[in-house]
């Protein structure tokens, strides 16, 4: 239409100024016809192996009043994946006239093909106009009824996906496309192609936005540091971890078994200042500690510090930095503090980790023999990297040596690490609310490394495995805390609310006294992680923050709800390991394929909503949580200051973290590029009214998707 109102101006013009001018009006040089083509593409849809699609027809027209002669068809042009696989003929020579497109599926595999046919005519301005051909052929034939909210199907034989889904009206079905590669720095492309089969085209529905309903008003959060500075902070705390984990992985494998190390040491002819060291479990006693001082180099790179032994007890031996101007009085908790941190350690956390994580002192006897896990406070942390909440270093597994090539300012002990209260961070009570939590997780990672050294590992595990399972060492520890339990589907009021005191409402801290972490980390940085992963295909186990500490925990919780016929021996079975890592690890120990537990995990932890029904297969969900309750209630059940706030963003939207892609029945062409490995692109199907639709898989560039893809596909119908 453009085109004819282009020309019927331009007619006008030039009339008008030849009237202008009087006299005769010239014939003037004669308008070239100009090919018109009704439709200008064409959709197929046929089954691999099957019949060839019913022929189509295409109307050729011409716009002018010249004749339009000499029409024929050129070379047809075809897109990747095929060719030969289309016929096309015109019926006359001069318009109008009709072009009919006959294609054949013959031995076509499963894919989305594309085709390009020129339409000529000599003397037509526009020659060659082009038809474009689409031809959908779908792998899938026994077509898929999900009968209730609920249902799943995963397609996990191969990549070469393709099915039929028998749509119901009202029904939605979410589809999610997962890269089963095993690591997020394999990206992947697709097209997800369809088209609807029977009953009536329709028309195009965006499914609506999730809406949540308020729960009763409760008074303002008071969380310290909940600004969007302390956010960062936290960010910042979180990443300079990661950042530790992954030295700690380059020193194992460089320095190799310390057991061989201090065998050279000892031998006559090394000549080294001492080969122990040790705490004093003497209360008062100034200790002569050396802690890293930044986030790369050797073993010597380290400050000493004066660490008096403030509390001791029975598995462990707190030491606090004794200087006063880098960690003064009024930044430190009451002395009582740490001898009632010590009794919980000993009386909670220590059998937490005995019972469900491994022995911390498995490793003792080949270090300075005290029997008990050390832990340093000092505010050398706080200027580490710009911050470093807590970590534990490799290093003290080594025996020390002050000079030589295994030289080695090692503590020679099981000690982890932690920052101080600060101005510019936590305050005294956040911090010791983070750090009764911090002590499970961060004597995990001891057990980690103890474990690996006595099997002979070659390396430490994956940073996201080591982190996810530090993380689940911390959740399961606070159900002494909360009122969550294995498999036991936690809501908001059983976990957040038992970490903050949000008021009568949700009584469950109402003494503002129990200890903080999945309000800090396990949630907020999976709700992250979903986010990414659903609007922008940028995370992927083991990239950031999100995908380490919320991705790497869930998938981690997700496999022991699972495949654990006992938690704590499924969980410590992960940790002792020998020889496999990140994804390897969970399969050997699930008994799983990779695709399978990347697709039900990714299937599991899709979060577009609160469900109203009952998963028809457990793997879709993840038992031991309720994240939609939790995700509900965090972004719309609170108020701060008066004003409804989002606990997991700033501005308390979206509801739900997991924010698909629209998809109505009909042709479908949707391509994602950029797609990394473990994580997911997700879609979500409204069906209006009945019918059959046809979903089809294909590389990014159209035509058959690669037998080597890892992509796998599967779909739950949730509404």
């Amino acid at each position: 239409m453009a085109r004819r109102a282009a020309r019927y101006r331009v007619a006008v013009a030039v009339g008008l100024l030849l009237v202008g001018c009087g006299g005769d009006s010239p014939t003037g040089p004669p308008i070239a016809p100009v090919i018109e083509l009704a439709p200008g593409s064409v959709s197929f849809t046929g089954s691999e192996g099957g019949a060839g699609p019913t022929a189509q027809t295409v109307a050729i027209t011409n716009f002018n009043s010249a004749p339009l002669t000499g029409l024929a068809t050129g070379q047809i042009t075809y897109g990747a994946g095929g060719a030969g696989w289309l016929h096309a003929s015109i019926d006359k020579t001069t318009a109008p006239a009709t072009l009919t497109l006959t294609p054949t599926i013959g031995t076509l595999a499963g894919g989305i093909y594309t085709a390009t046919v020129p339409v000529s005519s000599a003397g037509a301005s526009n020659s060659p106009q082009p038809v474009t051909v689409n031809l959908l052929v779908i792998s899938g034939t026994g077509v898929t009824t999900f009968a209730t909210a609920g249902q799943s199907a995963v397609f996990l034989g191969s990549p070469k996906f393709g099915a039929r889904l028998a749509l119901q009206p009202g029904a939605q079905y979410l589809i999610a496309v997962v890269n089963t590669n095993p690591t997020q720095s394999l990206t992947e492309d697709f097209m997800l192609a369809g088209a609807l089969e029977t009953g009536a085209s329709a028309r195009v529905v965006t499914p609506p936005a999730a809406r949540a309903v308020l729960r009763q008003t409760r008074r303002p959060m008071s969380v310290a540091g909940r600004t969007m500075a302390n956010l960062e902070y936290l960010r910042r705390l979180a990443q300079n971890h990661l950042t530790m984990l992954e030295l700690n992985r380059e020193i194992y494998a460089r320095l190799g078994d310390p057991r061989a190390v201090r065998a050279r040491l000892r031998a006559p002819s090394a000549r080294v200042s001492r080969l122990s060291a040790s705490v004093a479990s003497t209360v008062g006693t100034v200790n002569k500690i050396y802690v890293r001082k930044q986030l790369t180099g050797a073993c010597t790179a380290v400050d000493s510090i004066g660490a008096r032994t403030v509390a001791v007890g029975q598995h462990v031996i707190v030491l606090a930095d004794t200087n006063r101007t880098t960690w003064p009085q009024g930044q430190r908790p009451d002395s009582a503090f740490y001898q009632t941190f010590a009794d919980e350690y000993d009386q909670v956390t220590w059998p937490h980790l005995v019972s469900f994580i491994g022995d911390p002192l498995a490793f003792d006897t080949q270090l300075s023999s005290t029997g008990k896990v050390t832990v340093t406070i000092t505010p050398l942390l706080n200027k580490l990297g710009g911050g470093i909440l807590a970590f534990v270093n490799p290093c003290d597994f080594f025996p020390f040596a002050a000079t030589g090539p295994d030289a080695d300012f090692s503590n020679v002990t099981e000690m982890f690490y932690s920052l101080t209260p600060a101005t510019n961070g936590f305050d005294v009570p956040g911090w010791e609310k983070e750090l009764r939590a911090v002590a499970a997780h961060e004597t995990k990672h001891i057990v980690s490394i103890a474990d690996r050294i006595l099997n002979n590992s070659p390396v430490l595990e994956q940073v996201w495995l080591e982190e996810g399972l530090a993380q689940e060492s911390s959740e399961i520890w606070l159900r002494h805390f909360n009122q969550a339990t294995w498999k036991g589907n936690a809501s908001f009021d059983q976990t957040i609310a038992c970490e903050i005191n949000l008021g009568p409402n949700a009584p469950c801290d109402l003494q503002d006294d129990k200890p903080i972490a999945l309000a800090l980390s396990h949630l907020p940085f999976f709700f992250s992680y979903l986010q990414g992963e659903s609007q922008s295909n940028s995370e992927g186990l083991g990239k950031d923050n999100p995908a380490n500490y919320g991705a790497g925990w869930t998938i981690a919780r997700w496999a022991t709800d699972q495949y654990a016929t006992d938690e704590a021996s499924f969980i410590k079975s992960l940790i002792n390991e020998p020889q496999l890592e990140g994804m390897a690890n969970l399969s050997s120990h699930t008994g799983q394929p990779i695709p399978l537990l990347l697709t039900y995990w990714n299937l599991a932890t899709a979060i577009v909503g609160t469900p109203t029904y009952v998963a028809a297969d457990v793997r879709t969900t993840v038992p031991s949580f309720n994240f939609a309750d939790i995700f509900n209630v965090g972004q719309t059940g609170l108020v701060c200051g008066g004003t409804p706030c989002g606990f997991f963003t700033q501005s308390g939207t979206p509801v739900f973290p997991i924010q698909p892609a629209a998809l109505a029945p009909g042709t479908i062409n949707h391509t994602v590029t950029g797609v990394p490995g473990t994580a997911a692109a997700f879609f979500l199907l409204t069906a209006p009214s009945s019918g059959t639709q046809a979903l089809q898989l294909g590389s990014g560039a159209g035509g058959p998707i690669s037998p080597s893809s890892g992509l796998r596909v599967g779909i739950i119908r949730v509404k």
